[in-house]
């Protein structure tokens, strides 16, 4: 079977740093790569929407009661941001090694209107049958398609005329998969998956305000019950809690890269109780948010 390894490693060699772990621009619209050396246990993080594909290393990632293994075997799928748990297995000798690649929506309607009715999921239960995270088997089709978007990234002019182009057909390998549903649905309008996925943007725009379930739940268009069935199967949270965790990792993020103090940071994301704040930090990360630059950080996060 195809192997990425051997693009990335060569990718890898190009970076003018020798720091351990980090993400990067590639000059590719929308497609970021990242390394780790280290091992890291499991950590709470935020991914949003996209495509994480490793060739080297591997991640098991924890979301809602399941658990997934994404590396050279499988990449991960995300239709919407969440809030996840997470543990890397690299070493020195060999690091963690992988792309990221940002959803297109003008890219994914494109492609689903150009491939019209033959993308099948009719074996698939409609509406919120599938979660908005899943493993993707990468198989060589895929694997063929990625190496093609890495090796262009060495060459300005390749990045430029085919960095489009092969981003696009690794966007097209995913919606052909059984698990191209959950990219496929966010171009559905009416459906309960797409309404979710707005429900997010709302909240990832607003954090800060207080939401009701039942506010969110008469803009999608649903009764409050339904809503948050809804929302649990795509995101594997209840609205509530996924607000609450998206509130402690945003700041994290201002304690951590802004230097903000812990009341300023508690007011930043939301809370009006910086006490009630610093005990719900200390349940979800384990230490207190004092000590928030303590956490390990994943560059790939």
């Amino acid at each position: 079977m195809a192997s990425l390894a051997p693009v990335l490693q060569a990718f890898r060699s190009t970076l003018p740093t020798a720091r351990v772990a980090g993400i990067t621009a590639t000059g590719v619209p929308g497609v970021h790569f990242f390394w780790d050396e280290r091992p890291i246990p499991r950590s709470p993080l935020l991914y949003s929407s996209g495509l994480v594909i490793i060739g080297q290393g591997r991640k098991i990632g924890y979301l809602g009661g399941r658990r997934f293994q994404y590396d050279a075997d499988a990449c991960l799928v995300l239709g919407v941001p969440v809030p996840f748990e997470c543990e890397v297995h690299a070493t020195p000798e060999e690091p963690l090694l992988g792309i990221r690649i940002d959803i297109d929506l003008a890219v994914l309607h494109h492609l689903v209107a150009r491939l019209q009715e033959r993308l099948d999921f009719s074996a698939r239960p409609q509406g919120l049958s599938h979660p908005g995270v899943e493993p993707v088997p990468m198989d060589d089709a895929l694997i063929h398609a990625t190496s093609r978007l890495i090796t262009c990234l060495h060459d300005p002019m390749d990045r430029l005329i085919l960095g489009a182009a092969a981003f696009e057909e690794v966007v097209y390998r995913i919606l052909r998969s059984p698990q191209g549903q959950v990219l496929y649905d966010l171009t559905q309008h009416h459906t309960q998956y797409a309404s979710i996925a707005r429900a997010l943007a709302r909240l990832h725009g607003d954090y800060q305000q207080p939401h009701s379930v039942e506010e969110l739940a008469r803009e999608s268009g649903m009764s409050a019950s339904s809503f948050h069935r809804a929302f649990k199967g795509v995101t594997g949270e209840s609205p509530l809690q996924y607000l609450k965790k998206l509130r402690l990792l945003k700041a994290k993020e201002a304690l951590v890269f802004q230097g903000l103090r812990v009341e300023e940071a508690a007011y930043e994301v939301g809370y009006v109780s910086p006490s009630q704040f610093s005990r719900e930090f200390k349940r979800y990360f384990s230490v207190p948010p004092s000590e928030a630059s303590t956490l390990p950080y994943s560059g790939a996060a």
